[in-house]
């Protein structure tokens, strides 16, 4: 016979539902999971199956949920959760900020659609760079390197401990640097190419005055900028590996830094 209000079964339930705050955390902050195509019945049930593949792997806390060390607990983990998402996020980010910068100097900011991974408008080539990195990101395994990470997290974090460190904390806030400079180097091979096409245009309309600067240069500025990009695709793919290993590397060394980095 199974007694159902047995002490175990309250401590399973209990870190079922933490483990699961967790992992929801990191759904909603983590790429590709926190698009508005993956709807919430999704991740919830998401959600809910790798909380139950990794119950057997981590010990059931002693926390009475109903007291204020079990609120405190809640939150522990909504924050770690978020935290590790927010990471990998950070390379989506640069991503799109780099799109940003090249549609700006190719005169394409005008030309914007619906993005599928924030849900906004944004320049056409912001999206190719975005689909590009969600490519990326699945060939590489992205997933399953950000499930690695929130898996280590229950060794070096343990379910029942206080909130992140303050060091830790601090660290996540300097991450968001990374979006600026990851989006400069990427971009800039690009932007610098089309800054000198842009020079030369300049250069010609000083020539030949009755050249016209809008009828002339818009076309050449949009054309050259795309023949960039195509010739840069190999190397944008490599960067963007790249800046996934590189957030990666992040979260072991801010939220997990007893995995060794």
């Amino acid at each position: 016979m199974i007694v159902l209000d047995t002490p175990q079964l309250i401590d399973t339930l209990v870190l079922f539902m933490l483990v699961s705050v967790r992992i929801s955390a990191m759904l909603i902050a983590a790429p590709m999971f926190s698009t508005s195509s993956v709807s919430t019945p999704i991740r919830v049930v998401i959600a809910f199956a790798i909380a139950a593949l990794m119950l057997e792997t981590i010990a059931p806390p002693k926390i009475d949920i109903l007291s204020p060390q079990g609120v405190l607990a809640i939150a522990s983990e909504a924050v770690i959760g978020a935290a590790i998402g927010f990471i990998f996020q950070l390379a989506f980010a640069a991503i799109a900020m780099a799109g940003e910068h090249i549609s700006a100097i190719m005169g394409m900011s005008f030309a914007a659609m619906m993005d599928p991974q924030s849900g906004t408008q944004s320049p056409v080539i912001t999206q190719f760079m975005t689909v590009s990195m969600l490519l990326v990101f699945m060939t590489i395994e992205g997933p399953h390197i950000l499930l690695k990470q929130l898996s280590a997290s229950f060794q070096a974090m343990p379910i029942g401990d206080a909130l992140m460190r303050p060091d830790a904390l601090l660290n996540l806030i300097k991450s968001g640097s990374l979006v600026f400079s990851a989006a400069l180097l990427v971009s800039l091979p690009i932007v610098l190419a089309l800054f000198l096409v842009t020079l030369l245009i300049g250069m010609l309309t000083r020539v030949a005055p009755q050249l016209n600067l809008f009828s002339v240069g818009f076309p050449i500025s949009i054309i050259a900028g795309l023949v960039l990009i195509m010739i840069a695709v190999p190397e944008l793919s490599n960067s963007m590996a790249g800046l996934i290993d590189e957030v990666a590397q992040r979260t072991r060394a801010i939220l997990l830094p007893s995995s060794g980095g």
